[in-house]
């Protein structure tokens, strides 16, 4: 529908139902009167613009400027747009103090003039924990003038936030210094800029390690900013440590979210930003130097000498130390992260193929070596937070190829790193373009070792009978750790086994599901070797025996039975019965010798005369003659000791929301997370519980799979509590 109206000089406009509306004139909007677009409202403004003394609210609204030259933009109030269209011919003049919320497009012949005819006008890409705003690509049309970009950094102590950290970020304008922008020239406005210290000019506070920093290829290192009157543009992007906006100047002051922005002339095709050379296979860092989001493999595609994968800076990437980490983007893996964690900026199995405004990253030379090339059509739509979960796993994974995805969990259930094994023929089983090295985390650091070389994703052909994933394991801490391996498209006709050389023993993993396995670094030698672990391939044989039936229960005098049942008992050497209070961490109760041994059927009952006063789990671990070791599936015994507990309501879930209500927990804070049937962490977050009864409402950030999930409470001494959780 089209609508045409001639505008008075005071007008008052709620349009909440009219999609599209026409106007020929400009549109004032004078001191008291509000505009307001509710909804997904198109507002077209022919030869001439919008002068604001009022208020316009944008909605989802986007504005159209068309026809030839004219004054788009005045007046003395700020006019925020969500999507703002200049098209048709001529120069657009911004003469007012305007912003986008999500999209900037210039089209036609059109010349946007975004700082006004003296240069002195206001015009910003804005950015929060929800959106980032952006340029679409341009063709014919250009920008010109000096625009604020901002880069929202998710720094602070609620949920889905993340303590002061390292972030790699990159640098959309030119025109300004370190100290205009980042420093904000100085002064402290709330919700923008961060301290910034070093040794040299210009500093904040002077420290001995610098909180600025670039990546030098020619030294493999990092290179300190020494000056911040100098030049912010930096192809190269930076390493900054964030520790909120320019309020939070004290070592201790707690972290807050902030604004990064940086003013000046973007690069568009007009002045197009310049390539950057890798050299052969060596790491070169680069920013995305337009402000959009752009996708990984349309820069792949247009730079020569570069591999398919990059290395983005995940701040959220804990492990033990809470440094942060690299997570490993690999065509070849379907550009899911190799450490995909639960947070909102690489979930696990999710595909990451974008690089967002204002985000830097790594990548690697191929053999010859070459340029990082850029052009409008690496520009996508849409933004968000790095990078949040949305992303179809089956539009980037290619048909049929068999991965191996493998993560290391810290005791309290936080994701160390990871790594990735493709298996498809024509891949190679030699060192190749297609496999992809590993760089080095401060903290835990979980690889592959193949010829000498660390990758983080590996590259082979179809699994072959005594194929080997040789694992390297550094910056472990003397604790508990936890690998979960989570296969894909792997056939049955073979079985993987996990060696252990310091204990010289070896267990079962499963090659069609998830599997789960927990070992100790210890003070003795041997334990935290690197090469401690690997995995080996072997043809599938019959198994010794088959457990098909258990079943646990209270029997009147509180004394918990097990029973279990198996057939094909044969060359069997034990049953252990372990337990655990929360359905991940066993440990041993007792065992049974095998009645049979027969290739028959038998029947096995177990009394745990002392249970736990919590929730008990309880499985079956058989072990062959020969060591082979088999579990059963994991059954359960609820508490009646009024102890700890959880309950999910309701249990199953739909409309992809749910509750908890925590029961006589120990007042204090908590992890809460939710682990996919594959053992990906897909929610995790801080609770913090200060009632005998509490109940949080929970809504995961993007629509559950049917299935059953695991929900997980870890408090601060690293106890767990497991609920099961059914999604219809």
């Amino acid at each position: 529908m089209k609508i045409k109206f001639l505008i008075p000089s005071l007008i008052l406009l709620i349009l909440s139902v009219l999609p599209f509306i026409n106007f020929a004139q400009v549109v004032n909007l004078n001191g008291g009167v509000q505009a307001v677009a509710e909804g997904n409202v198109s507002f077209v403004i022919d030869e001439g613009g919008i002068k604001n003394d009022g208020i316009f609210k944008p909605g989802n609204s986007t504005v159209f400027f068309t026809g030839g030259a004219t004054m788009a933009i005045s007046g003395s109030q700020p006019i925020i747009f969500y999507n703002a269209t200049f098209k048709g011919t001529g120069t657009k003049l911004n003469s007012g103090n305007a912003s986008v919320i999500n999209t900037l497009a210039v089209e036609g012949t059109t010349v946007l003039d975004a700082d006004g005819a003296l240069n002195d006008k206001a015009f910003a890409l804005l950015s929060s924990d929800t959106a980032t705003a952006r340029v679409d690509i341009l063709t014919t049309g250009n920008i010109v003038g000096n625009v604020t970009v901002e880069r929202f950094i998710n720094t602070g102590t609620g949920a889905g936030q993340h303590a002061k950290s390292w972030q790699f970020l990159a640098t959309p304008t030119s025109g300004q210094s370190y100290f205009q922008s980042w420093q904000e020239g100085g002064l402290t406005p709330a919700g923008y800029g961060t301290w910034v210290t070093g040794t040299g000019i210009g500093f904040d506070a002077t420290t001995v390690l610098p909180s600025l920093k670039f990546y030098n290829a020619v030294t493999a290192n990092w290179t300190a900013v020494t000056n911040t009157t100098g030049s912010l543009q930096n192809k190269l992007g930076y390493m900054l440590f964030v520790r909120g906006d320019r309020t939070v100047n004290t070592f201790n002051g707690l972290p807050i979210n902030t604004n990064m922005r940086s003013k000046g002339v973007l690069f568009t095709p007009v002045n197009p930003p310049a390539s950057v050379a890798v050299a052969a296979n060596q790491f070169q860092a680069f920013g995305n130097p337009y402000a959009s989001r752009i996708e990984f493999n349309k820069v792949f595609l247009a730079s020569p000498g570069i591999n398919d994968v990059y290395y983005a800076w995940d701040p959220k990437l804990n492990g033990s130390y809470n440094y942060g980490g690299y997570q490993t983007i690999s065509g070849v893996a379907g550009y899911i992260p190799t450490a995909g964690n639960s947070t909102a900026y690489y979930p696990a199995g999710i595909p990451a193929p974008f690089i967002e405004s204002g985000q830097a990253v790594f990548v690697q030379g191929n053999g010859t070596g070459g340029n990082v090339n850029f052009n409008e059509n690496c520009k996508v739509g849409g933004s968000r937070l790095i990078n949040k979960g949305e992303e179809k796993i089956e539009t980037y994974l290619p048909a049929g190829r068999q991965f191996l995805f493998t993560t290391l969990f810290t005791n309290t259930g936080m994701i160390a790193d990871g790594n990735i094994v493709a298996f498809e023929n024509g891949l190679g089983n030699e060192l190749n373009e297609y496999d992809a090295k590993k760089i080095l985390n401060t903290g835990e650091n979980f690889g592959i070792r193949r010829n000498g070389n660390l990758l983080a994703v590996e590259a082979r052909d179809v699994i072959s009978i005594y194929d080997t994933i040789f694992y390297d394991i550094q910056n472990l801490r003397r604790q508990t750790y936890e690998l979960r391996f989570a296969p894909l498209n792997i056939p049955p006709t073979v079985t993987a086994y996990l060696i252990d050389r310091f204990h010289n023993n070896y267990e079962v993993v499963s090659t069609t599901d998830s599997s789960f396995i927990n070992f100790t670094l210890g003070t003795e030698p041997g334990s935290n070797a690197s090469d401690r672990f690997m995995l080996v391939f072997r043809q599938a044989i019959v198994v010794p025996v088959k457990i098909i039936e258990i079943s646990a229960k209270m029997n009147n005098d509180q004394i918990n039975q097990v029973n279990w049942k198996v057939e094909n008992e044969i060359n069997l050497k034990e049953y252990i019965i372990e337990r655990s209070s929360d359905g991940m961490v066993f440990s041993a109760i007792g065992n049974l010798l095998p009645s049979a041994n027969n290739g028959g059927t038998a029947t096995y009952p177990y009394r745990d005369e002392r249970p736990l006063t919590m929730d008990n789990y309880y499985r079956i671990k058989a072990i062959s003659n020969n060591g082979q070791i088999q579990y059963s599936k994991i059954v359960k015994v609820a508490s009646c000791f009024g102890g700890p507990g959880m309950t999910v309501i309701p249990n199953p879930v739909v409309e992809n929301k749910f509750q908890i209500a925590f029961v006589n927990q120990q007042k204090g804070n908590y992890i809460l997370q939710l682990i996919n049937m594959p053992g990906q962490v897909i929610y995790n977050n801080k609770i913090h519980i200060v009632q005998d009864y509490q109940v949080e409402r929970i809504i995961p950030e993007y629509q559950l799979s049917s299935g059953t999930y695991q929900l997980i409470l870890i408090s601060e001494d690293g106890i767990k509590i497991t609920e099961p959780l059914i999604v219809k």
